[in-house]
C-alpha cells in the first residue's frame, strides 16, 4: 500500500490539480454518477488536502470533464480538484491508483492553467458489428450522418421532443474494417455545456434509417471509444 503524508505548506489560494484518467473495460458500464461516487470515496480515503463543499455533510469538490456516455470507453478523461497544500502530483497519482478499481486508472496529474469549460468538442470512434456490414453500408451510414436535418426523439427537462441534432455534428468519417468485418465511424461532436450530444442518438438514428442494430445482440453490437477532447480552436484539450 502506498504511504504518503501531505504536510506541505498551506497555500494562500487553492490551486487546481487536474487528474487525467482512463475509464475502460467493465467500468465503461458505470454511470457518470457512479464515477463521481467512486472518485469521491477514493479521494476522501487517501486524505488529500482539497477543498470540500459547505453544508451539513461536506464532500470533496470535484469537477469532471464532459460526461462519458454509459458503455463508452475513454483513454483520457479529466477531473479537477482544488488543493489546499503544496504537494507533488506524482504522489497523488500513486495514491489514487492504489485505491481505484480495475478499469479506472490515473495516467498523470498536473496543475492546470485552463478550465474544463474550455472543452468544446469530443471525438468518438464507433465500431458497429452487424451481418450486413460492408464498405457500401459503411459509406451509406457516413452519408446519413452528414445530412440535414437529422431529427431524433430527445429527452429534455421539459419532456421528450423531436430535435434536429445535425448542428452538433462537426465531422464524420466512415470506413470498413475488413479484418473484423465492422463499420467504423469517426465522429466529432459538440461537447460544450450548452450543446453536448450523446453519440447514442446517432446510433439510434442509424438504426431507424438502415435497420442495423435491431437484431439479436449475439449477432449485432457496437463499441464506443471517446478518443479526444478539443477546445474551441480544435486543439487537443489539456
Amino acid at each position: 500500500m502506498v504511504q504518503v503524508t501531505f504536510d506541505g505548506p498551506v497555500l494562500e489560494k487553492p490551486k487546481t490539480l487536474r487528474i487525467c484518467f482512463r475509464k475502460t473495460g467493465a467500468l465503461r458500464y458505470i454511470s457518470h454518477l457512479d464515477l463521481m461516487r467512486t472518485m469521491t470515496r477514493v479521494i476522501a480515503r487517501v486524505h488529500l488536502p482539497i477543498k470540500y463543499t459547505c453544508g451539513f455533510h461536506p464532500i470533496p469538490h470535484l469537477v469532471f470533464s464532459a460526461p462519458l456516455p454509459v458503455g463508452a470507453e475513454s483513454p483520457r478523461e479529466f477531473l479537477d480538484i482544488a488543493v489546499l497544500r503544496e504537494l507533488d502530483p506524482a504522489d497523488v497519482v500513486a495514491l489514487l491508483n492504489d485505491g481505484l478499481p480495475e478499469g479506472l486508472a490515473v495516467e498523470k496529474a498536473y496543475f492546470a492553467e485552463t478550465k474544463l469549460q474550455a472543452i468544446a468538442a469530443a471525438e468518438y470512434t464507433i465500431s458497429i458489428h452487424t451481418p450486413s456490414a460492408s464498405p457500401e453500408v459503411a459509406a451509406f451510414c457516413g452519408s446519413l450522418l452528414q445530412e440535414k436535418p437529422i431529427v431524433v426523439l430527445k429527452h429534455t427537462k421539459s419532456g421528450d421532443k423531436d430535435v434536429d441534432i445535425s448542428p452538433a455534428i462537426l465531422g464524420v468519417e466512415s470506413g470498413f474494417d475488413e479484418r473484423e468485418g465492422d463499420i467504423v465511424l469517426r465522429i466529432r461532436l459538440r461537447a460544450d455545456s450548452g450543446s453536448f450530444l450523446n453519440p447514442d442518438y446517432l446510433l439510434r438514428y442509424l438504426s431507424s434509417q438502415t435497420g442495423i442494430l435491431q437484431g439479436s445482440p449475439l449477432e449485432e453490437w457496437y463499441a464506443v471509444v471517446r478518443t479526444h477532447l478539443y477546445n474551441e480552436n480544435g486543439q487537443d484539450f489539456c
